[in-house]
């Protein structure tokens, strides 16, 4: 989390004293745009529980958790003034992790007496979360094409599924959990429990528009952003933060009165 805030302020401060001197004419002419975006998000999940409510678990506790996601949608902009614009987008956000957690557990011969070597277990519950919803904002442009983003999603959550296990991991050669005579256990999989209904994030970002024609009406524009979870999971503490990397195909309608390209050619 204080990478992504040391992150945002350099960007924030970087472009507000190097580019703010500069007069931006693309939204002068820029009537609104549509377009879809895809991104790759990187999942950062910060539990702070033992187990999930009502499952059986020997876990100490789940601390963190990452994954990767693909987060889709469309997107509508439309300027108010000539460095501002309403950015709004309905989205499906992929929220999914891995949580894993190791600890250590004396071995035991079969006779339950404890020969003194130690054990490792590795606790895993892998989850596939999926968030619809409609994210508002505001797009800054510092520039020309350059814009910082700042907003907030709200959204309804369309999935919530996990599978766990817990495994033997060392000795690597040998062992097994008394109870299950093999090298796994607490082997589980449904639906989270007690899951929120609602999903919330802010969300901030920096795009750059790319124009794929002259005129200017059809636009490639990289995306970086950050969203950062203001609820959990489920009833237990568990939030979710993304950073995401991607690109938006926009086609861009220009003002009546303006009959020449936004890139002339010299």
């Amino acid at each position: 989390m204080k990478l992504i805030y040391l992150i945002t302020l350099l960007i924030t401060v970087f472009c507000a004293n190097i580019f703010a001197q500069n007069s931006t004419e693309y939204l002068d002419v820029k009537k609104y745009a549509i377009g879809i975006y895809g991104n790759t998000s990187i999942n950062s999940h910060s539990p702070d529980f033992a187990k999930l409510i009502g499952t059986p678990n020997c876990c100490s506790g789940f601390e963190s958790g990452t994954g990767i996601g693909l987060n889709i949608g469309m997107i509508f902009q439309y300027p108010i003034t000539e460095n501002l614009e309403l950015d709004l987008r309905a989205s499906v956000l992929d929220l999914g992790a891995d949580l894993i957690s190791t600890q250590q557990i004396p071995i035991s011969n079969l006779d339950n007496s404890n020969i003194g070597d130690i054990a490792e277990t590795e606790h895993l519950i892998s989850t596939s979360i999926s968030s619809f919803g409609v994210n508002a904002g505001l797009n800054y442009y510092p520039i020309q094409y350059l814009y910082i983003h700042g907003g907030g999603y709200l959204g309804y959550l369309i999935t919530g599924h996990f599978e766990q296990e817990e495994r033997l991991t060392l000795p690597s050669n040998r062992g097994v959990f008394k109870d299950t005579g093999t090298r796994k256990r607490n082997e589980i999989q449904g639906d989270i429990p007690e899951l929120n209904s609602l999903s919330a994030f802010l969300n901030i970002g920096i795009g750059y528009s790319l124009l794929l024609n002259e005129r200017g009406t059809f636009l490639l524009v990289p995306e970086i952003g950050f969203n950062i979870g203001l609820n959990n999971i489920n009833s237990q503490p568990w939030k979710v933060n993304q950073i995401t990397f991607g690109l938006a195909l926009m086609f861009n309608s220009l003002s009546r009165e303006y009959d020449n390209p936004i890139n002339p050619v010299k």
